[in-house]
């Protein structure tokens, strides 16, 4: 299985422009834990993940603040023909729950913690894979 076949499309997207406070309510809206940031020609720029919204409002930031001020940037990234288990490892290489999948280097999806533990054939390959 490829990252393709696994992302979640559309994904949730914002523009540069956009505050912490639009980044939250779309997570809201779309029920998401990851919004991306992409610019005009819809290349990644960075990320917002819900963890860094409850950072920025621990610390006080003022929610009307870019978004870009609390994005990881550069996003981690996978080409949609990379396989399943390579989401995996990075996740857990990097720490993250999200990882945004590329195709020809334009956004193409996210495949999120979730994803990956929802897809049965994927875990069983994961195991095969490890047993190597």
């Amino acid at each position: 299985m490829r990252a393709g076949d696994l992302a979640r499309r559309p994904p949730v997207v914002a523009g540069l422009n956009a505050s912490v406070r639009d980044v939250a309510r779309l997570m809201a809206q779309n029920a998401v834990g990851l919004v991306v940031i992409a610019d005009e020609m819809q290349r990644v720029v960075g990320v917002v993940s819900e963890r860094d919204v409850v950072r920025a409002v621990a610390s006080g930031l003022d929610l009307s603040s870019p978004a870009s001020k609390i994005m990881s940037s550069p996003a981690v990234t996978v080409d949609a023909e990379e396989p399943v288990w390579r989401v995996a490892q990075l996740m857990r290489e990097r720490g993250v729950r999200h990882v945004v999948v590329t195709r020809a280097g334009s956004l193409y999806g996210v495949i999120s913690i979730r994803d990956l533990i929802a897809e049965r054939s994927a875990l069983l390959k994961l195991v095969e894979l490890s047993q190597l």
